[in-house]
């Protein structure tokens, strides 16, 4: 089923365009006439936010009437505290903030965070590039630490290694954390379970056979529903991704293997970053593209609830499109990235966009506010409209800001239109200001306020994304870290490219590009 499934040519394209941009198929598909269905989904507000010189949107949770944002915000390019704060969901105003820092000078490079299974509050997950552990914090409903519990990897006696940290759920009166053990160069998906209070309770290394690397899970009864990444001894640059189940006893119980449809040999980076129930079945959506990634494509995948595909897509609004986030609602599946206009540009856009069922377009927009703009995280609202986080970066040396994190808001319930631009010259032309908290954080410092002034329209010849072209710096184990906000990583070590794109279009990856020498 999996060979057919990626060789067969399943891309009929999407004819839609809205904003400029067109969720089109890739060359040799037949472009529908007219758009789908759905209406788009108008924009409710554009909104940044900033503490710091430094700032990024993480992943972002819908909490009643509020939407809580895990980030990182700091004085410096890397070695970045975590950063939680709060939004009014109707407006994107922000209400409070709290620094999520600990003792030590290694901070996480947080990947997403979850509502506590126990009550108020949220939990954050995260993995320690100098250290090599990974983190699970516990904070309040305002972002106070009430925990913080390290893992590290199980070498079995051999040389150091990392876990990587990617991914939670809630599962029971626990956790369950995915990602990666990475040993000797060598990486196999990793999942470990832990209480409410964060101890560990059991590890199972998954998916052994091949270098792997767990990216997202999603519950899935008694059992949860996994994304990875995977690349076979002698496959060299090519990697695939592959779905699967696994029960309760983290055994799995089905696993299909899948590249993204072409016209000749496959490319080598089949890359599905990001995981979404829907209905009876599961949606991915991520990218395809050359080993160079001067072609890049984004890529969605639907299965039914044994794996079995049902549809994939290759789609380009820009010449590359990345695609990083995935989530479905009444309407269909909404999916959202980067685009770029070459491997070498320097400016990046924000893309969404609606497919139906059949994963054909509805509609897509482009969204941005500075030079640089990418999406972390994409949710479906309770009132019927989508949110997604991520990182605006502004080009100018001078700027501050120089990044701030983004929060956008399409369709649900209608408030006063708000959007935000940063500074783009010398002089920065607006910053975010500072206002009182609406209730006292744990800190006393101000609620990040977005910047009030107007963003334009978006356009189509808004600036595209930078690519995963960057070589890492190795690890003390000789391999490469994975996904690291403040560099890339290279094809080889864990993540074995995925580490590469990932980090280009994770928030703070992109702060070294502007960096000051």
């Amino acid at each position: 089923m999996t060979d057919g499934l990626s060789r067969r040519r399943v891309l009929t394209g999407a004819g839609l365009v809205a904003a400029g941009v067109a969720l089109g198929g890739t060359a040799g598909a037949s472009p529908r006439d007219g758009a789908g269905g759905a209406d788009e989904l108008p924009l409710r507000w554009n909104r940044t936010y900033s503490d710091a010189t430094y700032n990024a949107a993480t992943s972002v949770v819908e909490d009643g009437d509020r939407y809580v944002v895990l980030g990182q915000s700091g004085a410096q390019a890397s070695g970045i505290p975590g950063w939680l704060f709060g939004t009014d969901a109707t407006s994107g105003e922000g209400e409070w903030m709290a620094t999520v820092e600990s003792e030590d000078h290694d901070p996480p490079r947080f990947q997403t965070h979850i509502p506590a299974v126990d009550g108020d509050g949220y939990a954050l997950v995260g993995f320690h590039v100098q250290s090599g552990t990974g983190s699970l914090v516990r904070t309040g409903p305002d972002g106070e630490i009430q925990w913080w519990e390290t893992y590290e990897v199980d070498t079995d006696g051999e040389s150091s290694g990392r876990l990587l940290a990617r991914d939670a759920i809630a599962t029971g009166d626990g956790y369950l954390v995915a990602g990666a053990s990475v040993r000797n160069r060598s990486a196999s998906g990793l999942v470990l379970r832990v209480g409410a209070d964060g101890e560990e309770r059991s590890r199972t290394r998954l998916l052994t056979d091949e270098q792997s690397e767990i990216l997202r899970v999603v519950p899935d009864g008694d059992g949860y529903v996994g994304v990875a990444v995977v690349q076979s001894s002698g496959d060299g640059a090519s990697v695939r991704s592959v779905l699967f189940r696994a029960d309760a006893d983290d055994e799995i119980q089905w696993r299909e293997a899948f590249t993204a449809p072409t016209d000749g040999d496959p490319l080598a980076q089949n890359q599905l970053v990001d995981l979404a129930a829907d209905g009876d079945g599961y949606v991915a959506a991520g990218y395809a593209a050359n080993s160079t990634f001067e072609t890049a494509d984004g890529w969605v995948l639907s299965v039914d609830g044994s794996g079995e595909g049902q549809a994939t897509r290759r789609l380009s609004p820009s010449p590359l499109t990345l695609f990083t986030a995935v989530a479905t609602t009444d309407d269909g599946v909404v999916v959202a990235g980067q685009g770029t206009e070459s491997a070498t540009s320097q400016a990046a856009v924000g893309v969404v966009g609606e497919l139906d069922g059949e994963l054909d377009g509805n509609w897509s927009r482009t969204v941005s506010v500075g030079a640089i703009n990418n999406v972390r995280d994409l949710i479906a609202t309770g009132d019927g409209g989508v949110a997604f986080a991520g990182v605006t970066q502004y080009q100018s040396r001078s700027a501050d800001p120089r990044s701030e994190a983004w929060l956008v808001k399409l369709g649900g319930e209608d408030a006063p239109r708000v959007t935000a631009t940063g500074p783009e010259t010398d002089t920065p032309s607006s910053t975010a200001t500072a206002s009182p908290t609406a209730t006292p954080t744990p800190t006393a410092t101000p609620t990040p306020t977005p910047t009030p002034t107007a963003t334009p329209s978006p356009t189509p010849t808004a600036m595209p994304s930078p690519t995963p072209t960057a070589t890492p710096e190795p690890t003390d184990d000789g391999a490469s870290s994975g996904t690291d906000p403040t560099g890339t990583t290279s094809g080889d070590g864990p993540g074995f490219g995925v580490g590469a794109a990932l980090a280009a279009l994770s928030g703070t990856a992109l702060y070294e590009r502007y960096r000051d020498d």
